[in-house]
């Protein structure tokens, strides 16, 4: 997982050190990269959300999918957003089955029919992937049948495979490029909104 990092960077081209920031400059800096921690997280889980059909509590602070693993503090001006590496279960993603299979939506506003596919129940720890009420979506094989998107599949056993999609960590990725401006925008002004408050 590569986290992502909100920092203040070039204070002063005098400041080579945390020891040689002044205690006023520390302290409005560490309060102004953990308030921009919290906001880029939510924004992410925003973008996020935009791209993949997940839920708003799924993608919660607690429950650690897409975390906040390192605030910032006075020894160091550097905070971590950390999105999780396990794959999701396309059981999650589901919204309806019947005889025809078993419909997902990955993508808001659009859902897929998965023909063959079936919900089975898991143990605990059968696999390392995101699953809701300890179910996972799965297909079975024919003798001889391949599937292309192979890379999207982990096999249980003989020709049963569990199918997964994307994990959080791989789309906080991508959307953690896209707010980086915005990011750094809202650092600057709330570090200066702090100096002109508290000063």
């Amino acid at each position: 997982m590569q986290p992502y990092l909100v920092a203040v960077e070039g204070l002063s081209d005098a400041i080579s050190t945390v020891e040689d920031i002044p205690t006023k400059v520390l302290t409005f800096a560490r309060m102004a990269i953990n308030t921009t921690t919290k906001r880029s997280r939510t924004l992410a889980s925003r973008r996020m959300r935009e791209q993949v059909a997940w839920s708003a509590s799924y993608l919660s602070d607690k429950d650690g999918r897409l975390a906040i693993t390192q605030p910032a503090t006075d020894n160091n001006l550097e905070a971590r957003i950390t999105g999780r590496f396990r794959p999701t279960s396309l059981a999650r993603f589901a919204v309806g089955s019947g005889r025809g299979g078993v419909r997902v939506r990955v993508k808001p506003g659009s859902s897929d029919t998965l023909g063959r596919a079936f919900f089975m129940r898991l143990r605990a720890g059968r696999a390392p992937i995101e699953t809701k009420s300890n179910l996972g979506l799965a297909i079975r094989l024919k003798p001889g049948e391949r599937i292309a998107n192979k890379h999207r599949m982990i096999q249980v056993s003989g020709n049963l495979y569990l199918l997964y999609g994307v994990s959080v960590d791989q789309v906080f990725r991508t959307v953690s490029e896209d707010i980086t401006p915005e990011a750094a925008d809202m650092l600057q002004a709330e570090f200066l909104r702090l100096s002109e408050r508290l000063a």
